[in-house]
């Protein structure tokens, strides 16, 4: 009786000390992991349109106007002669330090009636009698000016550019000084 008390609890004690059983995860194949399932698969991606490719191009050189110090506007559109409560909201433009905001407003006149023809479709057919303002985007509760399309403001070192450059409300301390080439 004692031999068979001992060989019990001998196996019991080996038993004790092997390791518990373990399942493989592996990457094993079957037939029905290798079906692709109810409905299509993923579309793959299109390509981008040519105006899909002009937006991107254009948001990027807004961004790098606004992020050197460029002053940003909001641009309105009203039919002409309006009341000045008639504005509506059609946009935004970056314009660099030394330029017309109404000279980049005009430059881009065709596409953006377009784009406020299909914002806003009840103003379709008086494209012709548009008129576009602005006002500085940190600013919104300034009046809104009238973008006058006229001749371009000249360039260069000037008495009347240095001081509007200095008048302007933008903060442009912060943006580094252009290289200069020896």
């Amino acid at each position: 009786m004692r031999v068979v008390i001992g060989v019990t609890l001998l196996a019991v004690a080996v038993s004790s000390f092997s390791s518990a059983p373990t399942f493989r995860a592996g990457s094993t194949r079957t037939v029905l992991s290798a079906t692709k399932g109810f409905g299509a698969g993923p579309e793959p991606k299109k390509a981008k349109s040519e105006g899909q490719v002009k937006r991107e191009k254009e948001s990027s050189k807004y961004d790098e106007i606004a992020g050197t110090g460029g002053q940003e506007y909001s641009i309105f559109v009203r039919q002409f002669g309006s009341d000045d409560q008639s504005w509506l909201p059609c946009g935004s433009v970056a314009v660099p330090r030394n330029a017309q905001v109404s000279d980049a407003v005009y430059a881009n006149d065709e596409a953006l009636r377009k784009a406020i023809v299909r914002t806003y479709p009840k103003l379709r057919g008086s494209e012709e009698e548009f008129e576009f303002g602005y006002n500085l985007k940190v600013y919104p509760d300034d009046p809104i000016e009238v973008a006058v399309k006229g001749k371009p403001r000249p360039g260069g070192l000037s008495v009347g550019n240095w001081i509007s450059t200095l008048l302007s409300p933008v903060d442009a301390s912060k943006v580094p000084p252009p290289p200069i080439k020896e």
